[in-house]
């Protein structure tokens, strides 16, 4: 049941994350351009303004992997998958050629309101402890 649980949160965290550009609320940078300015990523030009599209693959290969960690059974095989989920996020978020990722996270659900940024981080930190007790759980 843990484990579904997991998912379940995996799961709407790529919704999270696949939405995170799509109802307006746009990812921002504070003091990027200049100090006590926020600079919004559709404002920038070039290969900056395509950062955010990589919080919204993370978002798709959530969804991806949750389908994929529905039918696996076996302990062993659902840590190395959700091993290879974390890896393929953490390529993805280091991609971002403007600033660290981590800051883009927090200038945008500190300074920007975007609520579907924060709802993919929760979720994906609700999925990794879940997965943590489903793990550690003794059948």
């Amino acid at each position: 049941m843990i484990r579904y649980v997991a998912i379940v949160f995996l799961f709407l965290s790529g919704i999270g994350g696949y939405t995170i550009d799509k109802f307006g609320q746009d990812l921002c940078i504070n003091e990027y351009i200049a100090i006590a300015t926020i600079t919004y990523f559709n404002q920038l030009n070039g290969v900056s303004a395509n950062d955010p599209s990589m919080l919204v693959m993370c978002g798709g290969v959530s969804i991806i992997f949750s389908i994929i960690l529905t039918f696996i059974k076996n302990k062993y095989v659902y840590v190395a998958t959700a091993f290879l989920l974390l890896v393929l996020e953490l390529i993805l978020l280091n991609m971002m050629e403007t600033v660290p990722y981590n800051e883009i996270i927090y200038d945008s659900i500190t300074y920007c309101a975007n609520y579907s940024v924060l709802i993919w981080f929760i979720f994906q930190l609700a999925f990794l402890v879940f997965s943590s007790f489903y793990l550690l759980k003794r059948e």
